[in-house]
């Protein structure tokens, strides 16, 4: 459900603001936030279809652990409610830097801000931490699967 009100707050920060763009907006940052390649406004929605298609991708999985195309240890997806968690997570997560490039690649074209802040940098480090999570807890799961045999 929070991935869902980001990905409206996508939608809706952008068609609000869309009108007040100039012509040429950021469309790439550098690793340390600044901007380093420009572009027509138009593919702002690029992003925002990107955003999208990711978004309408991991609801999909969530509901279908079975799903060849959710790429998650084996023992994870043979319970459907820890699967369905994890993707609900890495969903809130996907979202939240997009709506964070969004809102601030808008306001780095509208001149309100300069480069990306240091809150995408933390949610990239808060998607390997649940990479790195999901699979000590499948190697606890495999381990505890052992010691019962």
């Amino acid at each position: 459900m929070i991935s869902f009100f980001l990905l409206l707050f996508i939608w809706v920060y952008s068609l609000v603001n869309f009108g007040k763009l100039p012509e040429t907006i950021p469309v790439h940052y550098n690793l340390s936030g600044a901007a380093d390649g420009f572009g027509s406004k138009n593919s702002l929605w690029l992003l925002i279809g990107i955003s999208t298609l990711i978004f309408l991708f991991l609801i999909y999985l969530s509901q279908n652990s079975k799903s060849q195309f959710l790429n998650i240890p084996q023992n994870l997806k043979e319970n459907p409610e820890v699967a369905g968690f994890i993707v609900n997570i890495l969903n809130v997560l996907a979202m939240s830097l997009f709506a964070v490039i969004t809102f601030e690649s808008m306001q780095n074209a509208l001149g309100k801000a300069d480069g990306l802040s240091s809150l995408t940098d933390y949610l990239l480090g808060l998607i390997f931490v649940l990479i790195i999570g999901m699979m000590l807890y499948s190697w606890k799961l495999s381990r505890k699967k052992t010691r019962m045999s």
